[in-house]
């Protein structure tokens, strides 16, 4: 029997593969326009999604706006001809959005520690900023649905990470209070500190840190060999 009662995890980025899909889709999707991939263009495209992204979260922008505002910053800075309306922006994002939903992955060892975790009777639940619709549907489309008892996304629960509240969420259906969880994410302020903030042990995992310990080596660290 585990001496964890629930352990909690960030979705993209320490569970599912979003650098990994999202580089595969954008190098295809710019490659129809014309552009080499390179370092360069997969940057470009990360640095406006970030930039985007937060100002989504920050309740600044809507959510389609984040999109079409990605497509502007990444076309003007590359030269290619950019759309002059909401709707030949949306038509440019949904021809990414198709690529990176054909990428998309888990990282190889997700399946086998939640799996692990579930055995030893531990409850595992999923947190993650996001939009209902794409949040759900990657739980969904990559099997971690059978594999988790919750799945609670910002857009739906009326909080984000790091705000207390949605890890307070999270505890409540799992079961659980917060001391009795462990938070694991890939995001030090957004995962971690929120996470303890809201009275939960957590742990960072880098997964793009060369010998950076793994989602498996983590856990054991906190809850002894599964």
């Amino acid at each position: 029997m585990s001496s964890l009662r629930a352990v909690g995890f960030d979705l993209d980025g320490t569970l599912f593969d979003h650098r990994g899909s999202a580089t595969a889709a954008v190098d295809g999707f710019l490659a129809a326009f014309g552009v080499v991939p390179s370092e360069r263009t997969r940057e470009l495209w990360f640095a406006a999604e970030e930039h985007e992204f937060e100002r989504w979260r920050a309740g600044d922008i809507g959510f389609q706006q984040q999109r079409r505002n990605r497509v502007t910053t990444v076309f003007g800075a590359l030269g290619l001809e950019t759309p002059d309306s909401s709707e030949g922006l949306d038509s440019v994002f949904d021809r990414y959005l198709a690529a990176y939903r054909a990428a998309w992955r888990l990282f190889p060892d997700a399946g086998d520690v939640l799996r692990r975790l579930r055995l030893r009777g531990v409850r595992v639940g999923i947190l993650t900023n996001g939009s209902q619709g794409q949040q759900q549907e990657k739980v969904e489309r990559t099997g971690l649905l059978d594999l988790v008892d919750t799945v609670c996304v910002s857009e739906e629960i009326g909080a984000q990470k790091p705000d207390r509240r949605a890890f307070d969420i999270l505890a409540d259906r799992l079961g659980v209070a917060p001391a009795e969880c462990h938070f694991i994410g890939d995001n030090p302020e957004h995962d971690v500190a929120g996470a303890r903030e809201a009275g939960m042990r957590a742990s960072l995992i880098e997964r793009h840190r060369p010998a950076a310990p793994g989602l498996l080596e983590i856990v054991e660290s906190v809850d002894g060999p599964l």
